[in-house]
Formats: structure tokens, C-alpha cells, sequence
């Protein structure tokens, strides 16, 4: 009986240490975020919001900035531990010589686009006619800058041949647009879609559709991930595997949950006062999310050709390892315990 007991509370010891194993190293962690708002982040909002981080022993502070390059800014300034952001920010860093590394993936399309005011509307036809225009991005040096920067190189434009300013992703992107202080806007949903039934702007480019990704940027382009500065993931990687579990099941329940779900499940605030437009929004983003978190490997080299035809960083960087940029080892992990 003594060896039985023995032997039971080995096991039991076995058992608790393992779960010590598993704990996140970090349970509270900064999480920053530019526009969380933006339907380009609801896989972040509804890991928040249904409990996913506080199910994997974390207390998440989410920190919301106006754009991606403010929350990245955040986190190489160490005042943030993680961001949810464009995956395209991890390869401009590592040729600045930081070491940021995505770790799960929120969207397989950009979902971004570009809208003219309707004032100007009928001079445009194609990239090359915004030049001199006043364009609202989210932040300088966000994903959004990024699309328009692309753009203009894509017809021999430079970056100066536009002017670029901040309007964040919400209710301040949709006054600049309304009082003229900007001639175009890059942004996401749901504003743009707002702007558009609202007769403000005309969507003139967009990259949700496989087809308009593909004619914007030639091929797939992983879009908003978490990611984080490689020595935080190296020594807390069960918190970074607590915060891939929690995103892979919000990222699991979008596939099987509806769109009155959804807004049952998102802030008020968030529908910018009209509930029809942010659930149209949704219903043409839906198939742009990931369905399992895993980042692919043709959409990280085409985000790599993508930013060296209009980021001089990325050209100049004599070895870019992209490899480095993206791991899927924490989704494989989530996967095998929530699929």
C-alpha cells in the first residue's frame, strides 16, 4: 500500500510539475495595438473579449495607439511586450538590425483600400494621379502608409510626391475625409465602407479579394499577426504560446459563429453608429481571416519583393533572412490542443 502511495504521489508531483512547465512565465503582459477598432484586428478583439487570454492564465493590457508603426515604436522602446500588427514590420526591423518575430497570424489579406474624396473622385484612373494629393494613412509608417507607398512606386512615383498624414482608423480618419483636410484616405474597414455608402469617398483599390491582392501586390500578403522582439519570445515562451492559444481559438470560433455573433461580441463603439455598415464590412472581410493562424511561407516572400520595390531600408540590407521573421512552431502547438 506504501509503495502504491508512493508511487501516486510521484505521478501527481510529475503532473504539477509539468503544469508549473507550461505557465506563462510572464502572466501580465502589454499588448500594443494601432486601431483596435479596425475590423483588421478583430481576431485580437475576440480573444479579449470571450475570455480566450484569461482561459491561458494572462492579464492582457491592450494599449491602443493610431497606427502599427506607433505600437511598434512601443515595443522596441520595451514600454510594450507584444504587438498585433502588420507582418511586414518584422522584416523592416530586422534590416534595421532588430530582431521582431510574428508568432501567429490574424488575416491572409491585407483588407486595406484606398478611397478618393468625391470631389476628386472623377480625376483619378490610376496611381499615377495621386500625385500632389493630401492622403490620410493611419500613422506614417504603417501598413497603410505602406500600401500607398507601393502604390507610387508602382507607376515611377516617389513618396514625396505625395503628402502623408496621420488620421488614425476611426472617427478622426472619417473627419478628415468630410471636412477636405485630406484628398484620399488609406485605411480599413469598417470606416471605408462608411465613407462609401455615405457618398465621401470612392473606393478606388482594394486588397481583400484574392483578385485584388493579387493586382495590387502580385500575390498573397500575410497581414495583421502577433509579433514581438525575439529575446521576449525566447525567454517567455510559454506565455507567448498562452497568448498563440488564446488567438488561434478566436481565430477557430470566427469559422463557425455568425455575423449577429460577432457584434454581439464587439464594443458599441466600435460600430462607429451604424450596425448595418460594420456587419456589411465584416461579411466582405470574413474570408480574409486566417482559419488557423499558420503563417505562410509564399505570402512572407511576397511581402519581401513587395517592400523592396518601395522601402530603401529593406533594399539597401545587403542579407535579409526571412526565415527569421515568422515561426508557426506556437500555432502548430495551439493547433494539436484546440483543432
Amino acid at each position: 500500500m506504501k509503495k502504491i502511495l508512493l508511487t501516486l504521489a510521484a505521478i501527481f508531483t510529475l503532473i504539477a510539475v509539468q503544469a508549473d512547465a507550461a505557465a506563462p512565465e510572464k502572466t501580465r503582459v502589454v499588448l500594443a495595438v494601432g486601431g483596435q477598432a479596425a475590423l483588421y484586428y478583430l481576431p485580437l478583439t475576440l480573444a479579449d473579449r470571450l475570455g480566450y487570454f484569461k482561459d491561458e492564465g494572462l492579464e492582457v493590457e491592450i494599449n491602443d495607439f493610431s497606427g502599427g508603426s506607433r505600437s511598434l515604436q512601443a515595443l522596441i522602446g520595451h514600454s510594450a511586450d507584444v504587438v498585433a500588427g502588420a507582418y511586414e514590420h518584422t522584416i523592416v526591423m530586422q534590416t534595421l538590425a532588430q530582431k521582431v518575430q510574428a508568432f501567429v497570424l490574424q488575416g491572409m489579406n491585407p483588407g486595406l483600400e484606398l478611397g478618393i474624396r468625391k470631389d476628386r473622385a472623377a480625376g483619378y484612373s490610376w496611381p499615377k494621379d495621386l500625385k500632389g494629393m493630401i492622403i490620410g494613412v493611419s500613422a506614417p509608417g504603417s501598413s497603410t502608409h505602406m500600401l500607398v507607398n507601393h502604390l507610387l512606386a508602382s507607376v515611377g512615383l516617389a513618396p514625396d510626391d505625395v503628402s502623408i498624414i496621420g488620421v488614425g482608423t476611426g472617427p478622426l480618419a472619417v473627419a478628415a475625409i468630410r471636412t477636405g483636410k485630406i484628398d484620399a484616405l488609406s485605411g480599413g474597414e469598417p470606416v471605408m465602407s462608411l465613407l462609401e455608402s455615405s457618398g465621401d469617398i470612392k473606393i478606388v483599390v482594394e486588397t481583400i479579394t484574392d483578385k485584388g491582392v493579387h493586382d495590387v501586390f502580385g500575390g498573397s500578403m500575410p497581414a495583421a499577426t502577433l509579433y514581438s522582439r525575439l529575446d521576449f519570445i525566447e525567454k517567455n515562451p510559454n506565455t507567448v504560446q498562452a497568448l498563440t492559444n488564446a488567438m488561434v481559438r478566436a481565430l477557430l470560433w470566427l469559422q463557425h459563429h455568425s455575423t449577429e455573433d460577432v457584434l454581439h461580441v464587439v464594443p458599441e463603439e466600435y460600430l462607429l453608429g451604424n450596425r448595418a455598415v460594420y456587419a456589411s464590412s465584416f461579411e466582405r472581410l470574413r474570408g480574409t481571416y486566417s482559419k488557423d493562424g499558420l503563417i505562410p511561407k509564399k505570402g512572407v516572400e511576397n511581402s519581401y519583393k513587395v517592400l523592396l520595390t518601395h522601402n530603401a531600408a529593406v533594399r539597401r540590407a545587403p542579407v535579409v533572412w526571412i526565415n527569421q521573421t515568422y515561426t508557426n512552431a506556437f500555432v502548430e502547438k495551439a493547433l494539436q490542443k484546440y483543432r
